[in-house]
């Protein structure tokens, strides 16, 4: 039975077409999933859905919702107060980042009751007794520690099934949900989407998912429509366009995804399908060790409580060499690329680094984040942003070098002199993370630290990403740390592999051994979802 028909959707703002001519219809109870690259359209068509567009983007066509009784409502065109009505009882939206979509100064429970009181619920006891059924629906058991946290007190799979929780109140027929799994680790990502996939079934929710994670959606949805360019250009039953897909866009899109068997070859993009995967030699193993770490602790004092994030972890990283380090969201990978850059200091243990120059940390090592749009000032354009830094670390440099220095960088990790006078708000994600990636590279750092720098990309971006990375490793001579919950990323590009759990190693060792012979079984769950 229909719930949603979208029909002849376009998106313009000015005159250009975001969104073209789309049709897409929902039933009751089934799970569609967008696909595509950033820019295709996937999140504007959903944020039409409730009218969550920019006022600079214009709508047209029709997007109608159907009740029990088959009479509908038009979406499209409807004021704010019966928007709001239908945000909350109707359909509910699950946003990609919970950190940032949660209120970071409001307790969770106390933003769980704002949502239940607009959806009707009144009283203490009535709030607190549905929000703990809310809990507990999205498997959240520890409720009271839920209700009084704040979010940046819970992990990252916490948050999400918080803002999940959320957005069931009003008990909707329609769950939109957009990359809702994108900074989790492979493990959370499968108990988020097992969990939205409940939902549907046994509660007749019917799911709009948006993921790059083509196997994810591949095993969580029911029908996969391919978006490119605005538009739909194939939909169907999620085997048949996965397992034969008709569409060039389609194959190619499923080409780019690193696999183990692809090693020592770059990645295929959208650009390079159908030509010959491109061979590279990996840097020899070198002996000169970078940078030794030993018994390596870290505690935090939480509420009169500690919270041990490492626990004694030690391990070597040698010159030219690019290493993994693997683990689940709260394992620790972020705490360490933090105490490697002097961003935290240890708790205990001991780390030393090996530099052939004399320079300070921050000319050896840079560390690139997850989220390039964050990491960039957004005040000062892409010249203001390479000269900062060429200054700081270089010494009597004239304009005319600096301006010469910013134009090779850019040009290096793929972009344009062009790109100089321009900010970050004017680029793709792929492109500011390019630009994260040149600034990196001002200063001639001799260790580069990636922590999940690809995990927000659609799989053609990362690809391009990653195969930079790997350029830049063989042409530089860099030892690169790439902190990733991707076990297939890390598989085809690092050379050896450090797997954290619960703030301890639990295994290390070539990757080629441990994908033949891992002894964890930690390690075995990961190696299944490449």
């Amino acid at each position: 039975m229909e719930l949603l028909k979208i029909e002849g959707l376009k998106i313009k703002t000015g005159d250009k077409v975001l969104v073209d001519e789309l049709n897409l219809s929902i039933n009751r109870g089934e799970i569609i999933s967008l696909v595509g690259e950033s820019g295709s359209g996937k999140s504007l068509t959903c944020l039409s859905v409730l009218n969550l567009l920019p006022e600079t983007l214009h709508p047209e066509g029709s997007i109608k919702y159907f009740e029990q009784d088959g009479s509908f409502s038009e979406l499209l065109g409807m004021n704010s107060k019966q928007r709001k009505q239908y945000a909350l009882c109707k359909i509910a939206y699950i946003f990609q980042e919970p950190l940032t979509a949660l209120n970071p100064v409001q307790k969770c429970g106390d933003q769980l009751f704002e949502n239940l009181i607009l959806c009707g619920y009144k009283g203490k006891e009535e709030l607190k007794n549905k929000a703990i059924e809310l809990l507990k629906s999205v498997e959240l058991n520890q409720t009271d520690k839920v209700l009084n946290a704040y979010p940046f007190q819970l992990s990252g799979g916490q948050r999400q099934r918080v803002m999940i929780a959320m957005a069931l109140a009003g008990n909707p027929d329609l769950i939109i949900a957009d990359e809702p799994t994108t900074a989790l680790d492979v493990i959370i990502q499968e108990e988020i989407l097992e969990l939205i996939r409940s939902l549907a079934k046994v509660h007749g929710k019917s799911v709009l998912l948006i993921s790059h994670d083509l196997d994810a959606v591949g095993r969580f949805s029911d029908r996969i429509a391919v978006m490119y360019k605005g538009k739909i250009i194939e939909q169907g039953i999620a085997s048949e366009v996965f397992g034969h897909p008709k569409e060039n866009y389609t194959k190619a899109l499923l080409a780019c995804k690193p696999t183990p068997d692809k090693k020592g070859y770059y990645l295929t993009t959208i650009q390079s399908e159908g030509e010959k995967p491109k061979p590279f030699v990996e840097p020899a193993a070198s002996n000169e060790q970078m940078l030794s770490v030993n018994l390596l602790r870290k505690e935090f004092y939480l509420d009169d409580k500690v919270f041990r994030a490492l626990k004694s972890l030690s391990f070597d990283l040698y010159k030219g060499q690019s290493v993994g380090l693997i683990g689940e969201s709260g394992s620790g990978k972020s705490t360490i690329s933090k105490i490697l850059v002097n961003l935290e200091s240890a708790t205990g243990g001991t780390l030393e680094y090996d530099f052939d120059n004399k320079l300070s940390l921050s000319s050896n090592v840079q560390l690139i984040f997850q989220d390039p749009f964050a990491a960039l000032n957004p005040e000062i354009n892409v010249r203001s942003m390479l000269s900062e830094v060429i200054r700081k670390h270089g010494k009597n440099l004239s304009s005319s070098e600096v301006l010469e220095l910013s134009i090779e960088l850019l040009v290096k990790v793929g972009l344009t002199p062009e790109d100089l006078v321009k900010f970050p708000a004017n680029f793709s994600g792929g492109q500011r993370q390019r630009l994260c990636i040149a600034r990196a590279l001002a200063v001639n750092p001799t260790l580069l630290i990636c922590d999940e720098s690809t995990s927000a990309l659609d799989l053609s971006v990362q690809a391009q990403i990653l195969n930079l990375l790997k350029e830049l490793q063989i042409s530089e001579g860099l030892t690169i740390l790439m902190i990733t919950h991707s076990m297939a990323v890390a598989a085809w590009f690092c050379q050896y592999l450090i797997v954290l759990k619960d703030g301890y190693i639990v295994e290390q060792g070539k990757t080629s051994d441990l994908i033949k012979n891992a002894s964890n079984e930690y390690t075995r769950s990961l190696l299944q979802h490449i």
